[in-house]
């Protein structure tokens, strides 16, 4: 993938590489982004991909259309009711839903994931939201978790990582629509911003991000995944090991060292 290139898929995901910054865009806006076994697999293989590319420093994802993403698409979920996963939006080997392995990359992938809601983030595609590491909506976006009306249940996992289990018990069982405003207050998103500047202001924060040292980054999320609800002791240990690991490892630490001590701004290259 050249930098600057552009590769529609189907059109059901977009790509863009450029400045470092991997921007994938979901893109069936008659179906509100819907998650059916097409875009789920291709945002899959995206992140998997971005993964090994050393010229992916960041990743951007965001929705075309109005909407960031509908959650799954209950079309191509129908064979689900008779034990069916043809054609589904699941794995097909384990029959695991692909929303929860697309959370499981965007939590893993080791570098900086920023999500732009550009309208609604419902079910599934909240809990995409929530996998994010920043997290930024336009104003007139709003998340609600659907499944109680349903009988079904999911966002759980993730929802309950950002706003804590209280409030996701809240938005279950109301299945009331938060708005950006209060979303932010939630911790749901991290900043909420008029429509017309959320890709600017996410892009330009993508590539700040991307010029930062990348793997630094990809420590920190690797230690905040183990560090999970351990004990108190038990984490600072890990947080020592990984510091010193930060040290030895990380050229770009020894870059920033060397930067300091010269008084230079340090050119930071990601490894």
């Amino acid at each position: 993938m050249n930098p600057g290139t552009e590769i529609t898929m189907k059109a059901v995901l977009a790509r863009h590489l450029g400045s470092g910054v991997l921007t994938l865009t979901l893109s069936r806006p008659e179906q509100r982004n819907a998650l059916d076994l097409a875009l789920a697999g291709q945002l899959a293989a995206a992140l998997r991909e971005c993964a090994e590319n050393r010229d992916v420093r960041a990743v951007l994802i965001t929705g075309s259309g109005t909407t960031f993403c509908a959650g799954d698409d209950l079309r191509a979920t129908g064979g689900w009711r008779d034990g069916s996963y043809d054609g589904t939006p699941n794995d097909p080997r384990t029959h695991e839903h692909l929303y929860l392995t697309i959370c499981r990359l965007m939590v893993a992938v080791p570098v900086p994931v920023i999500v732009a809601v550009n309208g609604p983030a419902v079910g599934a595609g909240l809990s995409l939201v929530c996998a994010g590491d920043y997290r930024v909506a336009a104003d007139h976006a709003w998340f609600a978790t659907p499944g109680l009306p349903m009988a079904h249940l999911g966002d759980v996992a993730m929802l309950s990582r950002v706003v804590g289990p209280s409030v996701a018990t809240r938005m279950f069982l109301t299945g009331e629509r938060v708005d950006s405003r209060q979303a932010v207050a939630r911790g749901i998103v991290d900043r909420c911003v008029p429509v017309s500047r959320l890709h600017p202001e996410a892009t330009r924060f993508a590539e700040e991000l991307a010029a930062a040292p990348t793997r630094t980054i990809g420590l920190f999320k690797e230690l905040r995944e183990r560090a999970w609800c351990l004990g108190t002791d038990e984490a600072l240990t890990l947080q020592d090991r990984y510091h010193h690991r930060s040290h030895h490892e990380i050229n770009d630490a020894r870059r920033a060292w060397e930067a300091h001590v010269s008084g230079e701004t340090p050119l930071f290259r990601g490894d």
